[in-house]
């Protein structure tokens, strides 16, 4: 997969594919909900019965051995084959109250904390590296003003030195306008090198080689906002983040183990059941050589019956219970139900609490997206106000109306204007990016897709 990364820039989708795929948080919870879901299959396999088939074939040949029953006269063959096909439940334990769903609705929670935990990850991922890519555009766009800005301090500077030579300008507007040009010169050498700077350091934040290329589109996307009100927002939140999935989980978890306080008092119960067939060759022909010998003595009428070959087939099914009372257990019982109490109270109160912070963090996300992109639009008119009053003061001072001091002040006012617009650009779309996450409905890679 890294091959054919480095041979292309990287769009911001594939960062942030890199970044989880290469992430080593991510790895580890990976593992940790792989093994989560192994602890809750095996625990499926407990509480649930497991049928499983057999298949055997049993052999046994002997030379001069009588046997264990020789004492009594009976002689054992000295060739024994059986053939047996078998389904069946080999010891369901159906363990005191149920103990084992218990366990399983135990299990089933922290698989869900693990997922939880293993989809904040990835969130975290999203968000982080959607601001480190988009920081390298907004970087490429402060180089783009700096361009301008420095285009329009050199274009200050000959009509200054115009009007120094005309006589109707003191050789001091021209020292200034070289000044104000110098200093953006400086501005955009710098902001040249912090684009490199960034591109390196999402690369190292991604785990990619630190000279690869990021596809950083020249406008940053302006996405819409998700459709609909903040509570509905909300409700898709709260039946769709994982936290509030797996807090949910845990006090279904805490309930069972509530009910576990008296598992003593019922019975444990052992279940065997099996359907099959049995057919032993050796049995038929040692029948069938009796019959045979019967028949030459004149027992039967020709002709001599044959012994069936294979047999109607077999079923079986037990069923074992066990009552053990628990007669003086010191206070254990009573203690194990408080602790239980208090653990379903806790559970309920941190699922309560989950939910609220989730609700928290869709309105403050849905409201920051509002407010940015509102904010995105007075930037844009700040901008254009800026650069047009920056514009009227360069003709003004070219026709003697203004000083050089007040052009000078409109562009950097219109400088600044044009910086307050990228960042407003930026803002907004890193804004869309956390409301999407807090939803639930997004995944990492999913969050970021149409923001290309």
């Amino acid at each position: 997969m890294l091959a054919p990364l480095l041979a292309l820039s990287m769009t911001l989708p594939d960062a942030v594919a890199y970044a989880v795929d290469h992430s080593s948080s991510v790895a580890t919870q990976r593992a940790a909900v792989t093994s989560a879901e192994h602890a809750l299959a095996l625990e499926r396999g407990v509480a649930w019965p497991t049928v499983s088939g057999t298949l055997q074939s049993f052999l046994a040949k002997r030379a001069n051995y009588q046997g264990q029953f020789a004492v009594i006269g009976a002689a054992q063959q000295n060739v024994v084959s059986q053939n047996t096909a078998q389904v069946g439940i080999n010891n369901w334990n159906l363990t005191s109250g149920g103990y084992s769903f218990l366990a399983l609705a135990a299990s089933r929670a922290q698989t869900e904390q693990a997922r939880n935990t293993l989809a904040n990850i990835e969130d975290q991922i999203a968000t982080t590296v959607t601001n480190g890519f988009y920081a390298i555009a907004e970087r490429r766009a402060i180089v783009a003003v700096d361009q301008v800005t420095l285009d329009a301090q050199n274009t200050l500077v000959d009509v200054a030195r115009a009007r120094e030579k005309a006589g109707v300008a003191a050789g001091v507007d021209v020292l200034q306008a070289q000044t104000s040009a110098a200093k953006s010169q400086s501005q955009l050498v710098g902001d040249k090198a912090s684009v490199e700077d960034a591109s390196e350091s999402l690369a190292q934040q991604i785990g990619a080689p630190l000279n690869v290329r990021f596809d950083v589109p020249a406008d940053v996307p302006q996405p819409d906002l998700p459709k609909g009100s903040v509570d509905a927002l909300v409700a898709i939140a709260d039946g769709n983040r994982p936290d509030v999935s797996a807090a949910h989980e845990a006090v279904m978890a805490a309930g069972f183990t509530r009910r576990s306080w008296n598992v003593e008092l019922f019975p444990a119960v052992s279940i065997s059941a099996g359907i099959g067939n049995q057919y032993s060759p050796t049995n038929s022909v040692a029948i069938q050589n009796q019959i045979d010998t019967e028949c030459a003595l004149g027992v039967y009428k020709p002709p001599c019956p044959t012994v069936p070959r294979g047999s109607p087939g077999f079923w079986s099914l037990q069923a074992v219970s066990t009552v053990s009372l628990p007669l003086v257990d010191y206070n254990a019982r009573h203690s194990e139900r408080v602790n239980d109490d208090a653990q379903l109270d806790s559970a309920k109160t941190a699922y309560s609490q989950t939910r609220l912070q989730a609700e928290l963090d869709v309105r403050q996300s849905y409201r920051s997206a509002q407010t940015a992109l509102s904010q995105l639009a007075w930037a844009k008119l700040e901008a254009g106000y800026g650069t047009e009053s920056a514009r009227i003061a360069a003709l003004q001072y070219k026709a003697g109306v203004k000083t050089i001091y007040d052009v000078l002040q409109a562009q950097q006012a219109a400088t600044q204007a044009l910086d307050d617009y990228v960042n407003a650009r930026v803002t907004y779309v890193d804004a869309v990016v956390k409301l999407r996450v807090s939803l639930g409905t997004f995944d990492a890679r999913s969050a970021v897709a149409d923001l290309q």
